[in-house]
């Protein structure tokens, strides 16, 4: 298997590295490679030496027209400095005439200004300027630093680039003016400043020019060098490895960093070519070293080969043996025949099965020996049709042997090929599987009796749940009425005591037939969206007063992370944490009982529900079945705390079918913490219904004329107690046909039918109401089964409404109102 699963160039490389004479090859290989990785790491080395000096060279370019420019620009404008600080009482008219002399036609220069104190009083050009009239700089929140700076210095400050106020952006030379005043003494007496338009100096000095092959980024801003701020262009290329020159400026510097445009090549233009010559130069050296050496191994592969023939030789030779020794002492039944079919020779085996020596089988076939009346022609023939065709076949057929005893034998048909694919003999192995069939046999009516009694056991389930549950709706209900009673506190007690054990009971029958409908995969969950805190919460409410009368705390925390509404079965997984609390509240004497919620990361609608409480605990022992039905810890358990032992049995398989799981952890006298984990699905919808509990509309069952068909006469006195205080006409029927003839005759508003009734049943007489032609009734169905098939066939007879009992008063009511709300149209359509 491992062989086969390497491909045959990599066992043929293995070969070829593990073989001594190939060894010259892969060391001229070896010296090819490392030549090829030193001549492209020199090449590569030239090449980037070569590229930094050309963009080495450009930048020497760009930041030598940077200086000419700037210095010359501030040259001028120091000339015209001295002429404004030697005439202090300066008009603008002279001004003008003397920047226009000093300063020329120089584009870049968009504005000479002077100033008083710090205020802008002179502007050339005097038309395009003459906005910055009036400016004072010492209150210009961009340009205040460098004027002071400026002033306190008593040096020029190039500043910039600024956003100018008439517009656009340029770098501002600040030449200060000082004079002297009557004791002598050096006083500021204002300033010459001159705007340099940027964008012209980065045109006219290549910085943006499309001729130029570099990415580049200054820094520096206002002069402060390369600890300056970052001003033109994109600040990424320092991290690429630039080329950084200083541009010396009057006073200060600029900090320039250029990369080829694009960013740095990341191979040398000549690598092919490179490579193309390595590689003819190493094929030159290999080639002929390979040659040689494969010569040289299909000589000793030769050699090898006449040795290896021979051992074979005598390995067969010895394997043809041992064969015949397994063949002759196998203790299955092994027959060769011929292409036709006959026997050539036959093992010991055979004839301990058959009966027949190997003389009698000799020239005859395997059929004619032993098959017999009841032996399957249809097996018979697919035999003979596979050796027919040269094939493989295994099947079971029933034999007989020398004596006539019948045995069933497995047979295994293989054909033996000549080298031009011609059947040469067939190989017939055969074992004796009487015994196999007989267990096979007695396991099959095994199983028909255990589905039987499965069936029985359902049955017997269905018919206890309607037995119980008619008596426990009498029970209930009648204890309900006396609660509504006046009674004094000692009666009240008692009709509590009944309503508590009748409720017990009941959960009891609950829970056997949850168990009934998990076990036989008959119980269906309903996908629904709910909101998840809430369901949690009503769990754990139902379980507060408990907890409250045997004075545990009772605690609930959700991680942050929990989605707000899910989809699953809200109902299932209300009873599952009702268990699991519920559990955990009745073994714990003192404490508390915790319940923490929390979702995996990576997928939220997983969740985990763990309850941990510091009750009583169990042992490793105990831990292996509590699952199991019927099962408590010990019998002590049961005694002091009751139960059937089935809820956690429920809740495991209600967990598994909701995708989920249940674990504990637990220390006999340290408490348990049992954890539930549940896939939940996405909502498919984030509307939110408001569930909200109406009471009915009693008026809508003034006058209404109600037909109860019920045979026990408990339960109707029940319904008769329920409904005493409406103004309704009550009409009993003690069977279906009854009911069916009561309904023609009386007409009523809504049918009470119970399924189970003497001389018609409640789906029967319901089909039988819905094939007459009147004014069709609702119909509820007021029954003791309680299951959903119980529920389907009810609807599907035409029936609008399911009550399963016991039935209290307020659901009743409830579902009379419903359903006659629903028009006349809408039931008749229900009904067919």
């Amino acid at each position: 298997m491992e062989d086969n699963a390497v491909p045959n160039w990599v066992r043929a490389m293995g070969n070829a590295l593990c073989n001594r004479t190939y060894q010259p090859v892969w060391l001229a290989t070896l010296f090819v490679i490392g030549a090829f990785w030193f001549a492209e790491k020199q090449n590569r080395t030239i090449f980037e030496q070569d590229i930094r000096a050309q963009v080495q060279a450009e930048a020497g370019l760009i930041r030598s027209r940077l200086e000419g420019v700037l210095n010359a620009d501030i040259q001028l404008v120091q000339g015209l400095v001295a002429v404004v600080a030697t005439e202090p009482e300066l008009t603008e008219a002279r001004f003008s005439e003397i920047a226009s002399h000093a300063i020329g036609d120089k584009p870049e220069l968009l504005n000479v200004a002077v100033t008083q104190d710090l205020v802008v009083t002179m502007v050339h050009p005097y038309a395009a300027n003459r906005s910055v009239l009036g400016l004072d700089l010492g209150k210009n929140d961009a340009q205040r630093e460098a004027v002071f700076r400026m002033r306190d210095s008593g040096d020029m400050v190039l500043a910039g680039p600024v956003d100018l106020v008439q517009g656009g952006t340029g770098f501002i030379g600040r030449f200060p003016i000082f004079t002297q005043d009557e004791s002598g003494a050096r006083r500021f007496s204002g300033m010459v400043a001159a705007v340099i338009d940027a964008q012209w100096l980065y045109q006219a000095t290549g910085i943006v020019a499309k001729t130029t092959s570099l990415d580049i980024a200054l820094s520096g801003r206002d002069g402060t060098g390369e600890t300056g701020a970052h001003f033109y262009g994109n600040d990424e290329i320092y991290a690429q490895s630039p080329i950084v020159t200083d541009i010396v400026l009057p006073t200060g510097s600029w900090s320039m960093a250029v990369v080829p445009r694009g960013g740095w090549p990341q191979r040398p233009d000549n690598l092919w070519m490179l490579r193309l010559i390595l590689s003819c130069a190493g094929l030159a050296m290999i080639g002929p070293t390979f040659m040689a050496c494969r010569l040289s191994a299909h000589r000793r592969q030769v050699i090898m080969e006449l040795s290896w023939r021979e051992q074979e030789l005598e390995s067969k030779q010895t394997e043809l043996e041992q064969l015949s020794a397994v063949a002759q002492n196998a203790s299955d039944s092994i027959i060769l025949t011929d292409p036709n079919g006959r026997i050539i020779w036959t093992n010991d085996a055979f004839s301990q099965m058959t009966g027949f020596s190997a003389k009698e089988a000799l020239g005859r076939t395997p059929g004619e020996l032993l098959n017999g009346p009841e032996s399957n022609p249809d097996v018979i023939r697919r035999i003979a049709n596979h050796i027919n065709r040269g094939q493989r076949y295994r099947t079971e057929i029933l034999n007989y042997t020398k004596s006539g005893k019948k045995i069933w034998v497995d047979t295994h048909l293989v054909p033996v090929r000549d080298d031009k694919g011609k059947t040469r003999m067939i190989i017939g192995i055969e074992r004796d599987i009487t015994q196999s069939k007989i267990h096979e046999a007695e396991l099959a009516e095994a199983k028909s009796v255990a589905e039987t009694a499965d069936r029985a056991k359902s049955e017997f389930l269905a018919n206890m749940s309607h037995e119980i549950r008619t008596p426990m709706n009498g029970i209930i209900g009648m204890a309900e009425l006396l609660a509504d009673g006046d009674l004094g506190e000692e009666e009240r007690q008692y009709v509590e005591i009944i309503r508590t054990s009748s409720k017990a009971l009941l959960k009891i029958i609950n829970d056997i037939l949850d168990l009934s409908r998990l076990e036989t995969g008959k119980m269906v969950l309903a996908d629904v969206d709910f909101d998840l805190i809430p369901c949690i919460e009503s769990a754990v409410d139902v379980l507060r007063p408990v907890a409250r009368e045997k004075g545990l705390s009772l605690s609930v925390s959700y991680a942050a992370d929990l989605p707000k509404r899910v989809r699953t079965d809200d109902g299932r997984l209300r009873q599952v944490l009702v268990n699991l609390i519920g559990n955990a509240v009745k073994f714990t004497s003192s404490g508390h009982v915790s319940l923490e919620v929390t979702c995996a990361g990576s997928d939220p609608y997983l969740l985990r529900f763990q309850v941990e409480d510091t009750g009583i605990g169990l042992t490793a022992a105990q831990i292996e079945n509590i699952f199991e039905r019927f099962s408590q810890a010990d019998a002590a358990t049961t005694r002091a705390f009751g139960g059937t032992g089935l809820g956690l049995t429920i809740s495991r398989h209600l967990a598994e079918q909701m995708g989920g799981a249940i674990a504990v952890k637990s220390a006999a006298g340290q408490g348990s913490c049992f954890t539930l984990t549940l896939h939940c699905k996405e909502p498919q919808s984030d509307a939110v219904v408001a569930e909200v509990d109406h009471a009915p509309d009693l008026s809508r069952l003034e006058g209404c004329r109600i037909l109860l068909a019920e045979d026990n006469r408990t339960n109707r006195l029940l319904i008769r107690k329920y409904l005493a205080s409406l103004s309704v006409e009550l009409i009993e029927a003690e069977n279906g046909r009854q009911a069916v003839d009561l309904c023609l005759r009386e007409a009523p508003d809504v049918v009470l039918m119970d399924m189970s009734m003497p001389e018609m049943d409640g789906v029967s007489a319901t089909r039988a109401i819905r094939s007459c032609a009147i004014s069709q009734p609702p119909i509820v169905a007021l029954t003791a089964n309680a299951f959903a098939s119980d529920k389907e066939a009810c609807l599907a007879a035409g029936m609008n409404g399911f009550l399963s009992k016991p039935v209290n008063k307020k659901q009743l009511l409830h579902s009379i109102v419903s359903v006659l709300d629903v028009g006349e149209e809408d039931r008749s359509i229900a009904s067919i």
